[in-house]
């Protein structure tokens, strides 16, 4: 009877952790652009527990970058918003200089799945 408690117990801990885990924000918006195109609603709470292996697959700074609770995970916008130098531009348009353009469309076309033109991302409402 003790270890069918202990067992119960262990396997609630379990579930409980598991329900828990911190994959970040569920949905956010990228507006970087929005004075040419319309925000993009990206959902990144598909992304982080589906669709990406690993954090640092986007958040590339941050090799080995887990998904703990009280993580600091650097945001896009801290090196491509103002973007200076060799580093990318999230205000550029460019499909071939926007990171989120060459990241997000690349995945896509590989994965045959995902929006790979400018309005699967940028819909006008």
């Amino acid at each position: 009877m003790i270890r069918l408690r202990i067992t119960v117990s262990a396997i609630a801990l379990l579930v409980s952790t598991m329900l828990s885990a911190h994959h970040g924000p569920g949905k956010i918006t990228i507006d970087a652009a929005k004075a040419k195109q319309p925000a993009v609603t990206f959902d990144h709470a598909k992304h982080a527990t589906t669709l990406v292996k690993s954090c640092d697959t986007c958040h590339h700074t941050q090799k080995g970058l887990k998904t703990d609770e009280g993580t600091k995970v650097v945001k896009c916008t801290t090196c491509h918003l103002n973007a200076k130098g060799k580093v990318p531009s999230m205000r550029e348009a460019s499909l071939t200089k926007n990171p989120f353009h060459t990241r997000c469309i690349q995945c896509h076309k590989e994965a045959k799945k995902g929006p790979a033109v400018c309005t699967g991302c940028h819909v006008k409402k």
